[in-house]
C-alpha cells in the first residue's frame, strides 16, 4: 500500500512540472527536470525500504509432502530429529535406522509472515514420527513371519536350523548361534545337508520395521521353529527275520489235533535298506529303497489229521493203560471193588478206552487225582490215581487217545491205574468189555 502512495505521488509531482513548464512557456525546464527526477529517485527508495523491512524468513515442514507448520527457526526441528534418532542408534548400534517419514524444510520468504508456533510444530514429530529399521522379511508360504538384521542373517540361521536336524555328522557346533558360523563352515554345512530341506516356500524380502521388532540369532531360531517345517531324510539298515512258511500236508487217517511236525521250520534273514523321512526329528515315513537276503528260511512241513473224532462211543472199550491186573472188579476187604486196577509205573501214558468227551478233570475223594469220561451212550468211564492229565474238561477224545499219566494219589498202596466203567451210572466189571 506504502509504494502504490509513493507512485501516486510521483505520478502527480510529474503532471504538475510538465503544466508548469507549458504555463512558463518553457522558463525554468531544467530546473524542474532536475527537481522531478530527484522526486521520482527519493520516493521509490524509500518505498523499498520500508517493503524490505516488513519482509521475513519462514521454513516449512513436511511430511510425506504434506506441511504440517512454518517456524521461523529450522535448528529445534533438526534437533529433535537428530536427538530422537541418536537415542535409537545407540540401542540398536547394529541396525541401519531412519524415519518411517518423507521429512522436508522448505525455506520461503514472506510480507510480515507468521510462522506456527514450535512447540505445535513438534508435538506434530512427536505424534507422527517413528524411527524405522531396515530389516530383512522371513516370508513363509506368503506370511511373514520374522524380521532379521539382513539377508545373511536369516541364511545362516536357516541353515543352521536344518544341520540340528541332520543326522549324518554331529552339529553340536553349528547350533552355536548363527553368528558364529564362519563362511569355510556355512559352505561345508551345505554339502552335508544335500538331505535336509524346508517343506514351506522360503522368501526373504527387504523391510521396514520397528527396531524392536527386529529379532537376533536366538528369538530367530525359535520363531523359525515354529513357523518352518524341516524334512530331513537319510537311511538305516536293518536286519530283520524272514519267517519261515508253513506247509500242511493233511492225512485222513489221523484226527484233528492230531499234527506231526515232519520239518521243523526256520526263520531265515535279511538286511533292509530304510529311507527315513522325518518333519522336525518326527518320522513321518519309512520306505525300504534296498534289501539283501542273508538266509532263506525253511519252510515247516507238518502232517495234520482230518478225521473228524466222535464224540458217541461204539461201546467196544479197549485197555486203558499197559499193565499188570492187579485188583479186580467185585468184593474185596467187605466192600465192593468198582472198577480194576492195572500195576504200571508212574508216568505211563493212560488212554481213552471209548470215543467221547471228558467231563470231569480234579480230585475226587479216595481217587485222588482223577477223569471222567462220558461216551455219549449211557456208558462213562473212570479213571483214579492219576499223576497228571492231558486232556481237559469238554475235550473230545478218540478211543486210545492219551489224556493223562499213571500215578499213586489218592489212597493208594502203590503206583497203579484204577479203572471203572459205568453204565446208567451204575458201575460193572470193565473185563467184560475191554479188548
Amino acid at each position: 500500500m506504502f509504494i502504490e502512495r509513493m507512485s501516486s505521488w510521483t505520478k502527480g509531482t510529474w503532471f504538475h512540472g510538465v503544466k508548469f513548464v507549458q504555463d512558463t512557456k518553457n522558463k525554468g525546464k531544467i530546473a524542474f527536470g532536475i527537481m522531478a527526477a530527484l522526486l521520482l529517485v527519493s520516493g521509490t527508495a524509500a518505498g523499498g525500504y520500508v517493503y524490505q523491512s516488513n519482509v521475513n524468513t519462514l521454513y516449512h515442514i513436511s511430511l510425506d509432502g504434506k506441511e504440517i507448520g512454518s517456524i521461523e527457526n529450522p535448528d529445534a526441528v533438526r534437533k529433535w530429529l537428530g536427538d530422537r534418532l541418536a537415542a535409537e542408534k545407540k540401542k540398536y548400534p547394529d541396525l541401519a535406522l531412519g524415519f518411517n517419514k518423507e521429512i522436508s524444510i522448505t525455506e520461503k520468504q514472506h510480507y510480515n509472515g507468521k510462522g506456527t508456533r514450535q512447540e505445535d510444530v513438534l508435538n506434530k514429530l512427536a505424534s507422527a514420527v517413528q524411527v524405522e529399521a531396515n530389516a530383512a522379511q522371513l516370508v513363509v508360504d506368503g506370511q511373514v513371519i520374522a524380521y532379521a538384521r539382513d539377508q545373511k542373517t536369516i541364511n545362516q540361521t536357516l541353515t543352521s536350523l536344518k544341520a540340528s536336524y541332520n543326522e549324518k555328522k554331529a552339529t553340536q557346533n553349528l547350533t552355536a548361534g548363527a553368528g558364529n558360523v564362519s563362511p569355510e563352515q556355512a559352505k561345508q554345512m551345505e554339502s552335508d545337508l544335500s538331505e535336509v530341506s524346508i517343506k514351506e516356500n522360503i522368501q526373504i524380502r527387504e523391510g521396514k520395521i520397528l527396531p524392536e521388532q527386529v529379532l537376533k540369532e536366538p528369538q530367530l531360531m525359535n520363531r523359525m521353529k515354529k513357523g518352518v517345517t524341516i524334512v530331513s531324510k537319510h537311511e538305516t539298515v536293518e536286519t530283520l527275520a524272514i519267517p519261515y512258511r508253513v506247509n500242511v500236508k493233511p492225512d485222513p487217517t489221523k484226527y484233528r489235533g492230531d499234527d506231526k511236525t515232519i520239518v521243523q521250520g526256520k526263520n531265515g534273514s535279511k538286511q533292509v535298506v530304510y529311507e527315513l523321512v522325518k518333519e522336525n526329528g518326527k518320522l513321518v515315513q519309512k520306505n525300504a529303497v534296498h534289501q539283501k537276503i542273508l538266509q532263506q528260511p525253511v519252510t515247516k512241513v507238518m502232517i495234520r489229521g482230518t478225521k473228524v473224532k466222535p464224540s458217541r462211543g461204539d461201546g467196544q472199550f479197549r485197555m486203558p493203560s499197559a499193565g499188570i491186573l492187579s485188583s479186580p472188579f467185585g468184593k474185596r476187604w467187605g466192600r465192593i471193588h468198582a472198577g480194576i486196577d492195572l500195576a504200571t509205573p508212574i508216568g505211563t501214558p493212560v488212554h481213552t478206552s471209548d470215543h467221547g468227551r471228558v467231563t470231569f478233570v480234579g480230585i475226587k475223594r479216595g481217587y485222588g487225582k482223577c477223569m471222567i469220561v462220558d461216551h455219549g451212550n449211557g456208558y462213562q468211564s473212570l479213571y483214579g490215581h492219576l499223576d497228571g492229565f492231558v486232556a481237559k474238561k469238554g475235550d473230545i477224545v478218540a478211543k486210545g487217545e492219551v489224556i493223562a499219566k499213571s500215578g499213586n494219589t489218592g489212597r493208594s498202596t502203590g503206583p497203579h491205574l484204577h479203572f471203572e466203567i459205568h453204565k446208567d451210572g451204575e458201575p460193572i466189571n470193565p473185563m467184560l468189555f475191554l479188548r
